[in-house]
């Protein structure tokens, strides 16, 4: 945790080996653990909430070979880029391209991609919900509309599952709302990772 705001997330990772180091260290410290022996990091799974996507997204963009060993992606109404047209609302494409890359991968189940969100309006830059709709735009895909109650009384209003991409929105303006995606992504994303 970074803290609030998606600039420390950004910055965290603004050098191509800063997540390098993060990997040096995991593997050193699973080694000093003695519980896996010869345990090797291979495929990395990414997850985030909120601005934590900063991170991820900055990470992806300065490392090529990075972006080759991931396999997974899981974002928490966190998945974000900026208009380019703000009196419009039009969602800038450019930013999410690298992302439309790994839906069309999970789609054929090449990678995992996973997103959930809820309808938390943004003010001066996208929402997750504007994004998410920009992405599926990019992609010629559609929603499914999915009336449930998922975890923690969370209202679904639709669906989109298409190999192993898979999106879930929920409704919730409030930041009880935001905070019960991060608490829910052990039942949301999590058992989409284990069977992976």
């Amino acid at each position: 945790n970074l803290g609030a705001g998606t600039e420390p997330y950004s910055n965290a990772f603004k050098s191509a080996e800063a997540f390098d180091r993060l990997l040096a260290d995991a593997q050193a410290e699973l080694t000093k653990s003695n519980r896996a022996t010869d345990a090797q990091l291979r495929r990395i799974a990414l997850s985030a909430w909120s601005a934590g996507f900063s991170s991820i997204a900055r990470a992806l963009n300065a490392n090529d070979q990075l972006a080759q060993r991931v396999d997974a992606i899981l974002l928490a109404d966190g998945f974000f880029t900026f208009f380019s047209q703000p009196t419009k609302r039009t969602v800038n494409a450019q930013g999410l391209e690298k992302f439309a890359k790994y839906a069309e991968a999970a789609r054929h189940n090449e990678k995992l991609f996973a997103i959930t969100h809820t309808t938390i309006p943004t003010g001066p830059y996208p929402s997750v919900q504007e994004c998410v709709t920009k992405l599926l735009e990019m992609l010629d895909m559609q929603k499914q509309p999915a009336v449930a109650t998922g975890p923690r009384n969370m209202h679904q209003f639709y669906v989109v599952d298409q190999g192993s991409f898979h999106i879930r929105g929920y409704e919730g303006t409030q930041a009880a709302d935001h905070v019960r995606q991060l608490h829910a992504m052990g039942e949301t994303m999590y058992p989409l990772l284990k069977t992976r």
